[in-house]
């Protein structure tokens, strides 16, 4: 699959300007949805760091890539880890049976793990820029990220895997339909990157998601229209 500058800023316009109806509609909604209205204008200002990230790699100017890899990376590596997390948090009901109070105690703890999660690890991209490498493999950008000592510290799952669970958990075990369906979009859309994106996972991954949330924008639209809560 080819991705390019084109295909980022494509998206981020897209993703935008439907984000920005969609926070637009959710006004019209408890507080609680108007996060997730958000997602799109996140993803969407996301892509076009990758798009400024692909004219600079066009362009040869390794130098000049790095300042917006970070906006990439302030996105993947830290703001996804606890938004979503958090958005799943604030929707799901949990004062009236225990089932729901323990959703929201794993869905919060999810989150506040993520924050702390994305703080360390983010901080260290901004602290150590030697760190960081962004190349074009098989038409797509591959972000690496290596840090040159092991820790002490030996854990039974891998760094990729603990990301995957700390988003995906709140959105798979949420008790609304809408949100597990968003849930299992993302799922499928990790498992595929991972079988077929390898190289350069991180900014495949990112960009299917960033699709994805379209169906927020659905979601968003649905609940104004109709109901006024999402059901379970």
């Amino acid at each position: 699959m080819c991705f390019s500058a084109t295909v980022s800023y494509s998206a981020a316009a897209v993703l935008v300007t439907t984000g920005l109806y969609s926070v637009q509609q959710a006004r019209r909604l408890p507080p609680a949805y108007w996060m997730w209205a958000l997602v799109p204008v996140f993803f969407g200002i996301q892509q076009a760091f990758e798009g400024r990230v692909w004219q600079e790699l066009d362009a040869g100017n390794a130098g000049a890539v790095m300042p917006y890899a970070l906006g990439f990376h302030f996105f993947s590596h830290f703001l996804w880890l606890w938004w979503l997390p958090l958005c799943s948090y604030l929707v799901e009901p949990g004062q009236t049976n225990k089932v729901g109070k323990i959703r929201r105690r794993v869905f919060g703890g999810c989150a506040a793990f993520g924050a702390l999660a994305g703080t360390l690890v983010y901080s260290a991209m901004l602290l150590h820029p030697e760190w960081r490498e962004v190349a074009v493999r098989e038409h797509s950008i591959a972000y690496n990220f290596s840090v040159p000592f092991r820790s002490s510290i030996h854990l039974p799952i891998t760094s990729a895997a603990l990301y995957a669970l700390t988003i995906l958990v709140p959105l798979l075990f949420s008790s609304h339909k809408w949100i597990r369906i968003f849930g299992g979009l993302v799922t499928l859309s990790m498992v595929l990157t991972s079988e077929a994106f390898s190289y350069a996972y991180i900014s495949v991954w990112c960009f299917f998601a960033a699709v994805l949330s379209l169906y927020l924008v659905y979601m968003i639209r649905h609940l104004v229209a109709g109901t006024k809560s999402i059901s379970p």
